[in-house]
């Protein structure tokens, strides 16, 4: 996707590094000028994209990389880690302390996606940009 804005960082995967994506994912979306406008559009994406995060710290055990992409018609992140496994939805028992991140995106009403790569995977979710 080429896109008119992109910001990344890199993570390593402590459990801080949760928090730590959401502040830079939070900032990036409300601060590239001309980034989507709303604050629900970037709340869903953040939300969205937590759980992509959370599975590449306690599932891929790698560093990842959080990008945020941004052009003209939509808003795209990108959590790209050093696993080869790719993501499995599956049917959580209700007293399961995890497991349900794949789920929480997919309700999201979000596109999302992943992609393996030579050196691991890429888990995306993008929405359509607001006016």
């Amino acid at each position: 996707m080429p896109a008119d804005h992109v910001v990344a960082e890199r993570f390593r995967p402590d459990p801080q590094a949760v928090s730590r994506a959401r502040r830079f994912l939070r900032q990036a979306l409300t601060d590239i000028e001309g980034g989507p406008a709303g604050d629900d559009l970037v709340y869903i994406l953040v939300m969205a994209a937590n759980e992509l995060v959370a599975n590449a710290v306690f599932h891929a055990r790698t560093e990842f990389t959080v990008r945020v992409l941004i052009d003209t018609d939509r808003v795209r992140i990108e959590v790209s880690d050093g696993n080869t496994r790719m993501p499995q939805p599956c049917l959580t028992p209700a007293d399961a302390t995890s497991g349900r991140g794949l789920a929480i995106v997919d309700g999201s009403g979000l596109q999302w996606g992943a992609e393996r790569h030579a050196r691991g995977k890429t888990v995306w979710v993008q929405a359509p940009r607001q006016p």
